[in-house]
C-alpha cells in the first residue's frame, strides 16, 4: 500500500496523532479493592465513566482517559492514563496515585487488626 501511495513508513507515522501513555501500580489490599472501585464510581459523573474493565474516567472534551484496574491475582491496582497532552497524563497519574494511596490508608485505619 505504501508503494502504491509512494510514501514511506516514516511519512505515514508522522501523520498519526501523538499519544502519551503512562502506567503506575499501587498496592491495595484485597479488602479495599471493592470499596475503592465503588468510591471512584460515586465521586465521578456517570456520563464520564466506563465500567467495563475497572473504572475508566473519560474526559468529556477530548480522548483523554484514566483507567483504574484492580489486579486479578495480586493486591494491586493499576493506573493507566492516555492522552495527547503529556502534562495532563503526568498530572492525572500523580493525582490518582495520591487519591488511591490515601483511600487505601484510610481503609486500613478502619480495618481491625488481625490477631
Amino acid at each position: 500500500m505504501l508503494t502504491i501511495q509512494e510514501r514511506s513508513l516514516a511519512a505515514a507515522r508522522s501523520e498519526l496523532p501523538r499519544v502519551i501513555h503512562k502506567t503506575y501500580t499501587v498496592r491495595c489490599p484485597w479488602t479495599a479493592k471493592g470499596a475503592l472501585m465503588r468510591y471512584l464510581v460515586e465521586t465521578h459523573p456517570a456520563q464520564n465513566l466506563e465500567l467495563i474493565d475497572g473504572v475508566k474516567i473519560c474526559q468529556p472534551y477530548d480522548d483523554s482517559w484514566l483507567l483504574v484496574l484492580p489486579d486479578a491475582s495480586e493486591p494491586l491496582v493499576h493506573l493507566y492514563a492516555n492522552s495527547n497532552d503529556r502534562e495532563w497524563v503526568d498530572e492525572t497519574v500523580r493525582n490518582y496515585r495520591t487519591r488511591v494511596q490515601t483511600f487505601v490508608e484510610r481503609q486500613q485505619e478502619y480495618q481491625p487488626a488481625e490477631a
